[in-house]
């Protein structure tokens, strides 16, 4: 790394901090718009115009999800095959990888393509069109900049956690989850950590005065007063759950992606195929609806009322429509997802062993299957932290950990592998 290092023209840190900052302006602004059309756009088609004549009540409507779905599915792959758009997180970490930056050139397409997939009800979420947004805008900038491939990929990282920034409104978890996501056994591009987490501060410090919301801190966990001995034993156990919560869900993925696999050269027809499919999983289970940010709310809310099973197929439910989401060709990602099934599963367990406190089942569950599916433990550690509570840190390292060590072969990025510039 030395010797490459000699042959590149390296940026002045203090430039590359002023440029990191720059960057999580940008990328802050552009992620900030993005939620704002988000939110627009599940407002107008799925509460203000239910109850006119353009849409049925809500009532009418929950029974033609599918109809909406799979027009939302066709619209989604026009715009990707007629404007073209990224190849996901896996695409993203590869052209980290092997060029060092993102493809910029199919922004427009990617975002379109992303706003429609989460406001049809897709399950998947919005983590992975803002990396390739704002990655690709960081990556755009260091082009303009004309800079040498290792300042290129900290811009692009810079990108990637403005944008993140703003996702999880935890500046510091969201630079170690970009930092992390490139790799199957830790952050490796160290020289990226505190650039990425100036962009991430900044992207966070934007939206949080233009919207005044703080995204995916929204949650009224219970209270849980003080560790006990015991809660560490139960953390490892939910550790062990999680993990095998996440193995079931890459199995599920893994077969849906050999069931799709005759379809992938009729895209159209695919994707419409996908929207149908989980349109009719959330007629029968309309909370598997949308990515699952507002859904982990009403879990916390009501999940007491249903039974730990009827809890447990809800997240197989979920599962499923996260999959099929994907596999079939919607935009998008699986923490938040992720972290819904969390939310069921640790309501279920927490009521067949009452003796495992509530917040402790619900977020360690969270980190389990978040870690087992995405390799990424130090963010999900710092992220579930910040969006319950600190009092529950240990116990979230604990089930993370645990899960992370049983998993740690398996991911849904398929591209991860160690920096190549290092041998």
């Amino acid at each position: 790394m030395t010797d490459l290092l000699k042959e590149e023209k390296v940026l002045p840190y203090p430039k590359l901090l002023l440029y990191a900052a720059g960057v999580g302006l940008l990328g802050g602004l552009l992620a900030t718009l993005f939620y704002l059309a988000m939110k627009l756009g599940f407002s107008l088609l799925w509460n203000e115009l239910p109850g006119r004549a353009i849409l049925p009540t809500w009532d009418q409507l929950r029974y033609r999800v599918w109809i909406i779905a799979g027009i939302g599915g066709l619209l989604v792959g026009l715009v990707v095959k007629y404007m073209g758009a990224a190849g996901g997180l896996a695409g993203a970490v590869q052209e980290l990888h092997e060029k060092g930056k993102l493809d910029y050139t199919k922004l427009p397409g990617t975002a379109l393509a992303s706003w429609l997939s989460l406001t049809v009800g897709s399950s998947a979420g919005p983590e992975s069109p803002l990396i390739d947004i704002n990655g690709g805008v960081g990556s755009w900038i260091a082009d303009r900049l004309k800079l040498s491939t290792r300042d290129a990929r900290i811009l692009t990282f810079c990108g990637m956690g403005a944008g993140m920034g703003v996702f999880f409104s935890a500046p510091l978890g969201a630079a170690l989850f970009v930092l992390e996501i490139p790799h199957r056994r830790g952050l490796e591009f160290c020289e990226a950590i505190i650039p990425t987490l100036m962009s991430a501060f900044m992207g966070f410090a934007v939206f949080r005065c233009a919207t005044g919301v703080t995204f995916g801190g929204i949650y009224d966990f219970p209270p849980y007063e003080q560790l006990r001995p015991i809660d560490i034993g139960s953390a490892i156990l939910l550790g062990i759950i999680g993990a095998g919560v996440g193995l079931l869900f890459l199995g599920i993925d893994f077969i849906i992606q050999r069931l799709v696999t005759p379809l992938r050269n009729r895209p159209l027809l695919l994707i419409t195929l996908g929207g149908l499919a989980f349109g009719l999983i959330a007629m029968a289970f309309p909370i598997t609806l949308f990515y699952g940010e507002a859904q982990i709310q009403e879990i916390l809310d009501t999940g007491m009322r249903y039974s730990a099973w009827l809890l447990f197929l809800i997240a197989i439910m979920k599962m499923l429509a996260l999959s099929l989401s994907l596999q079939s060709g919607f935009k998008g990602g699986v923490v938040f997802p992720v972290f819904f099934v969390g939310a069921c599963v640790g309501m279920g367990v927490h009521q067949l062993i009452p003796g495992i406190p509530l917040s402790v089942a619900l977020v360690c569950m969270m980190a389990a299957i978040g870690v087992s599916i995405v390799n990424a433990p130090m963010s999900m550690i710092m992220i579930l932290s910040t969006i319950s509570h600190t009092s529950i840190t240990p116990l979230i390292t604990t089930a993370t950990l645990t899960s992370f060590i049983l998993t740690q072969e398996f991911s849904i990025v398929p591209t991860q592998q160690c920096r190549q510039d290092l041998h």
